[in-house]
């Protein structure tokens, strides 16, 4: 059987990036999440069948399901909440501990390069099945353009995900199955991240052509069309929450363009944000726009549409399992409320990822629980908070020791007292799902857009207590004669339904801290760009609260230290010590902390793990 591979060898820093094997067991047509290791597409030939022009794409979804945790590991170690425990991996520890991460294993970028590798070999083979059969089945061309829009979104999701961890990254559309020298820049772009953003920007806006066909990267592909002759959308619901949806990608990607141009360069993009994601959650809300279920129960239907609008329902009945029920693969589960794309796993079928191994103090046992909260992240939230420890939805003590619990343990809602309990009877087959863009991502970016477009009211409305406690007619407000005169009217909808649940902010969702903001920089007599400022830092301090243990928080710490330092906005030394204050603490000596001090400010924020020295070739190897 032949395999591809690819080694990347840098001398001086000695990184090897190697055997990255890309014939995969791949999953039968009835069900990605029943494998069969049968049907195996060879990699050194086009798609012989339509019915690997499927298969190919499972091949993306396990590179997916590879790279899903790492990220976890490797910033969420560095981030102000998570600590190593005495038995963690010296890697783990060294993470931790901001020692150099060159060759560090947790650092290792390769799970995200094979990413995009994989995606680069799917859009070539698609491109020559597609010209050298001649002409499609009306399933298979139906579904063409939407398999190759997944594989674009996929890759720009790895790209931005190198960029947000490393800053940086090589640009390549190759699959790479000739020889071709790092240093070629016909083939490789080496891109620092602003580069990475345009590069990403440009792909998704202006898509590609395959064979003739333009394939738009916007492209929903609607997976029980092509997996079921007889179009049951229930049993293919799963499928849908598989790719990046190009609203998100799109709108992270501005905010990040954002921060390399000036705020007056900045302010259409700003715009496009804020419209973009307002439409979409206003077409949700009125019905407009459909939302895929997992679980198409009666309660979720009713609930549906305000899956976007911070208001996880926080009654006595049902507190905490349904924030929770986010962050798991288990259909009893249901993945219900706020989840908008993440990477699944199945246990039974070999899919599994190590979250609850790392996070778990009593499984397997207490030797293989490496990361834990640490007493200045335990302080982080208020005992009303329900992600606190005393609240127990999201963190618990579990064998004596405060543990992350949200992928793992949960609040049994059918018990008349606060009963708490493994998501399985079976601890070690519990597979949590490893969250790319859930409900809340639509408020930050919002609020986001928000303050920079000089609406401070609404940024501290989304960021804070929401709708329903800004505006008490609620009947009123939903016809949009309750909303101020200069409010788009798409915020009408914001309300709830008689008896349903309307927007609670950010913060007011999970009885959080409210941020006290100025509202107008005239009144509080500062500059309009300092109150920018001040809610950039004030939306990165809620973030750290609300994406604990989701491989993301860091990153968006990265992204407002790189907006505060460019454009003339600020100095890099103020910007790096934001972060800095904002991590240092957490360290529980005055030598640790300056150790972190040290680093940021000769290294900066962004992980360290250097590319530019390859001298040997990138090419594929036969095993």
């Amino acid at each position: 059987m032949n395999t591809k591979s690819i080694r990347k060898q840098l001398t001086g820093l000695s990184l090897i990036i190697c055997h990255l094997s890309f014939s995969l067991a791949l999953a039968s047509c009835s069900d990605f999440f029943e494998p069969n290791p049968k049907n195996i597409i060879s990699e050194d030939d086009a798609f012989d069948t339509e019915e690997e022009m499927y298969k190919g794409m499972l091949g993306i979804f396990n590179r997916m399901q590879e790279a899903g945790d790492q990220a976890i590991w490797l910033t969420d170690t560095r981030c102000n909440f998570l600590e190593t425990t005495a038995n963690a991996p010296d890697a783990l520890k060294s993470i931790y501990n901001y020692e150099p991460t060159q060759g560090n294993e947790y650092a290792d970028p390769t799970c995200y390069y094979a990413i995009v590798i994989a995606c680069n070999d799917y859009i070539q083979n698609m491109a020559k099945y597609h010209h050298n059969v001649g002409g499609l089945s009306e399933t298979a061309q139906a579904n063409f353009e939407g398999l190759l829009a997944s594989a674009l979104r996929i890759k720009v999701w790895a790209y931005l995900t190198l960029g947000r961890i490393y800053g940086q990254a090589y640009w390549f559309d190759s699959s790479l199955t000739e020889k071709a020298d790092l240093t070629d820049t016909s083939v490789f772009t080496h891109c620092n991240m602003q580069q990475l953003v345009e590069k990403c920007l440009t792909l998704l806006e202006q898509g590609i052509d395959v064979d003739g066909k333009h394939i738009d990267a916007a492209k929903v592909m609607e997976w029980y069309t092509w997996l079921d002759e007889t179009s049951n959308e229930d049993a293919y619901a799963k499928w849908q929450y598989l790719t990046p949806p190009y609203l998100l990608l799109h709108s992270e990607l501005l905010s990040w363009r954002c921060c390399y141009l000036d705020e007056a360069a900045a302010q259409p993009y700003w715009q496009t944000v804020r419209d973009d994601l307002l439409s979409y959650m206003n077409g949700v809300q009125t019905g407009a726009i459909k939302v895929t279920s997992i679980d198409n129960s009666a309660e979720t239907a009713d609930y549906l549409g305000f899956t976007y609008q911070c208001n996880v329902p926080l009654s006595t009945g049902d507190m905490g399992q349904n924030y929770i029920s986010i962050f798991s693969s288990t259909s009893d589960v249901g993945n219900k409320y706020q989840f908008v794309c993440g990477i699944m796993y199945d246990y039974a079928n070999h899919q599994r990822n190590r979250i609850v191994q790392y996070l778990c103090p009593t499984y397997p046992d207490a030797d293989a629980f490496f990361l834990q909260p640490s007493q200045y992240g335990l302080k982080s939230h208020n005992p009303d908070d329900i992600r606190s420890l005393e609240q127990g939805m999201v963190l618990n003590t579990l064998g004596g020791k405060p543990a992350v619990t949200k992928y793992y343990y949960f609040y049994n809602t059918e018990s008349t007292v606060r009963n708490y309990q493994y998501k399985s009877d079976n601890i070690f087959d519990i597979e949590p799902t490893v969250i790319i863009y859930r409900g809340h991502d639509f408020h930050f970016l919002l609020a986001e857009a928000e303050a920079h477009l000089g609406n401070f009211l609404r940024a501290n409305i989304i960021l804070n207590m929401g709708m329903e406690n800004y505006i008490a007619d609620r009947e009123k407000a939903q016809s949009g004669e309750g909303l101020p005169a200069d409010w788009p009217k798409g915020y009408a909808s914001w309300f709830g339904r008689s008896g349903g649940y309307g927007n609670n902010g950010i913060v007011g969702a999970a009885r959080g801290t409210v941020h006290q903001l100025p509202t107008s920089a005239a009144e509080a007599g500062i500059s309009e760009d300092r109150l920018k400022q001040m809610y950039d830092w004030a939306l990165a301090d809620e973030y750290l609260k609300e994406y604990v243990a989701e491989g993301k928080s860091y990153s968006y710490l990265c992204k407002m230290g790189e907006r505060w330092s460019q454009a003339g906005r600020g100095s890099l030394t103020e910007a790096r010590d934001s972060v800095v204050s904002r991590i240092a603490p957490k360290y529980t000596s005055a030598a640790a902390q300056a150790k972190v001090r040290a680093y940021i400010a000769a290294n900066g924020y962004f992980i360290q793990w250097d590319l530019k020295d390859a001298k040997q070739a990138v090419g594929s190897v036969k095993n």
